[in-house]
């Protein structure tokens, strides 16, 4: 038992907060030149629809 709570404490203690998950999603995005719009979102969920 204490082996499976160590290691469930460090699993959880490597995990990086919302924060920086956060932070680390916008670093992402811009640095992605990929930019999609809303328009073009849309017109692929409705493009089978028709």
């Amino acid at each position: 038992m204490q082996q499976y709570l160590r290691g469930e404490l460090k699993r959880l203690v490597a995990k990086p907060t919302v924060h920086e998950w956060l932070a680390d999603v916008r670093a992402r995005k811009r640095m992605s030149e990929n930019r999609v719009t809303t328009e073009s979102i849309l017109e692929a969920r409705d493009a089978d629809r028709k």
